[in-house]
């Protein structure tokens, strides 16, 4: 498959796929005529990248987990990115929770009483 045809069927732009190669993310593929020939195998990458990224993983983390031989390496990775989601639902909670007592704060401009000054 050219470039063009793997980012037609991905739908992916063909200068992602060239940086995603560049960071290693991709494997090199061979080239015939100077033109990328890649194995089908390629969308299946791309599927997991796009999946990954749907989960807000870093390209950075991205590259970091296909660079790892390690199964270990790439499951922490996922820890991590698990942990960040955990951080910001907890973060998330307590805003939706400040802003719930907002709707109810009946201080009438009383900043002793406020839920904003507390």
């Amino acid at each position: 498959m050219t470039i063009g045809q793997v980012s037609a069927e991905s739908g992916i732009a063909a200068s992602a796929i060239r940086y995603y190669e560049s960071l290693g993310i991709l494997p090199k593929p061979d080239r015939k005529n100077g033109k990328r020939l890649y194995d089908h195998a390629v969308l299946q990458r791309l599927a997991l990248v796009r999946f990954y990224r749907t989960t807000g993983v870093s390209i950075r983390h991205i590259a970091q987990m296909f660079a790892a031989d390690a199964r270990s390496d790439r499951h922490a990775v996922v820890r991590e990115r698990i942990s960040e989601i955990d951080r910001y639902i907890r973060q998330a909670q307590t805003a939706k929770r400040r802003l719930k007592d907002l709707l109810d704060c009946r201080c009438h401009g009383d900043k002793r009483k406020c839920v904003i000054f507390r």
